[in-house]
This record gives structure tokens, C-alpha cells and sequence, in this order.
């Protein structure tokens, strides 16, 4: 009985070992299946991410220059406004309100007596209030920025010899006659109704040591002419 027991027993454990056999195998392969899923899900979030990360990149890069550009062109345009308040106000502006400044604040200031002698008679033809301009400065001065001047009143340029002279309008509002003399005070041109303003040069025609400045239409109200000449006081 003990032998037939034992000879029994031999295929029912080669059965089972088989079984486990297989079991085993079949778990592995699910293992290995599953690890397999693993790694596949595993790749597809890495390459996803790095896709993800190769999109943002550029876009990120393209709003940092698009920034850039558009500071830069912020910075231009200030600089720009900054020089064009500049050139205005120099140009522009600060003259303007030098000018109006001195026309509102500069009066006619008597500082002698200034007359007019016909050529023939030797006779006083009109005897006017002057103001005198002989220092550089003055002389450069002028009756720029005036506004008014009185009918009787004039201004007399003294210089230090005679020489060819030249006058110009610039920044000067009235209308004058001119009126340039030698060293003898004798009249050798006159320039009537010289234009405000102008900066076209006004020569003298001769050599000069004097100029008379007068309202325009000066000369020909009172009929003074080239050969005339002046006697004046300080």
C-alpha cells in the first residue's frame, strides 16, 4: 500500500509544480507588460513636457525682445521730445520773450539836442531831441526792440573816425530814415523808410563818423536832403 501511495503521489506534484510554473511565468510576463506601459507612459509625459517647454521658450524670448523694442523705442521718442523743447525754447521762444521784454521796458532817454542846417542857407531847418549811442554796446543796440519814438526824437551813432558803415533792421520794429554822415557831419546818404525787421545790410555809401536815426518820413516832412549837415550838444 505504501508503495502504491507513493507512486500516486508522483503525478499530482508534477501537475502542480506546473501550475506554479506557469503562474509564475504568467505574473513576470504581467510584470513585464505593466513595466513596459510604465516607461511607455512615462516617455510620452517627458516628451510631452518637453514640447510643452520648447513652446514656452521661444514665446518667452519673443515677449523679451518685443519688451526691449518697445522701451527703446519709448526712450527715443523722450530724447526726441526732450531736444525738440530744447531747439524751440532757444530759438523760438527765449527771443520772443527777450524781445517783448526790452520793447516794453526800454523808454527814449534825452541826452542832447541834435539840429539840422540847410546846405545853402546855413539856416536851422528842425532841431530834435537825440539819444546817443557811442559805446560798443550801444552802437549794437540801436533802437532794436523799440516800439515807439518820439516824432521830435531821433538817435545819433557817434563812432571814432569815419569808415564805410553798415546798418541793418534786425530786431528793430519801427521804420526809419537812416541818415549817414562824414567827419564833417555833413550828410552824404540817406536811406528813407528803411524796412522793420530786415536784415538786409544798408551801406553807407561813403566813409561815416555819424548816423542819425529817425521815424520814416522824417526827411521829407521837413525837406532834409545829401549836402545837409547837423550841429549837436550833449
Amino acid at each position: 500500500m505504501a508503495q502504491h501511495k507513493k507512486l500516486g503521489n508522483k503525478p499530482y506534484n508534477k501537475n502542480r509544480n506546473r501550475n506554479d510554473n506557469r503562474n509564475r511565468n504568467d505574473n513576470r510576463n504581467q510584470d513585464n507588460r505593466n513595466n513596459r506601459n510604465d516607461n511607455r507612459n512615462d516617455n510620452r509625459q517627458g516628451q510631452q513636457q518637453d514640447a510643452q517647454r520648447t513652446d514656452n521658450t521661444p514665446k518667452k524670448n519673443t515677449q523679451s525682445k518685443t519688451e526691449s523694442s518697445n522701451d527703446l523705442i519709448i526712450f527715443i521718442v523722450f530724447l526726441i521730445s526732450l531736444a525738440a523743447f530744447f531747439l524751440v525754447n532757444k530759438f523760438y521762444l527765449a527771443p520772443k520773450k527777450n524781445s517783448l521784454y526790452a520793447a516794453t521796458n526800454q523808454k527814449f532817454m534825452k541826452e542832447g539836442k541834435l539840429t539840422f542846417l540847410d546846405a545853402q542857407s546855413e539856416k536851422v531847418i528842425i532841431g530834435i531831441d537825440i539819444e546817443i549811442a557811442q559805446s560798443s554796446y550801444e552802437i549794437e543796440q540801436g533802437l532794436m526792440h523799440r516800439r515807439s519814438l518820439p516824432a521830435n526824437g531821433g538817435m545819433l551813432f557817434i563812432f571814432d573816425k569815419e569808415h564805410y558803415r553798415t546798418f541793418w533792421m534786425k530786431n528793430t520794429y519801427l521804420s526809419l530814415d537812416i541818415l549817414f554822415l562824414n567827419a564833417e557831419k555833413e550828410i552824404i546818404r540817406i536811406r528813407k523808410k528803411a524796412d522793420p525787421l530786415s536784415e538786409t545790410s544798408i551801406p553807407s555809401g561813403g566813409k561815416a563818423m555819424y548816423v542819425v536815426e529817425v521815424l520814416a518820413g522824417f526827411t521829407d516832412a521837413y525837406n532834409i536832403r545829401v549836402g545837409d549837415h547837423i550841429e549837436f550838444t550833449k
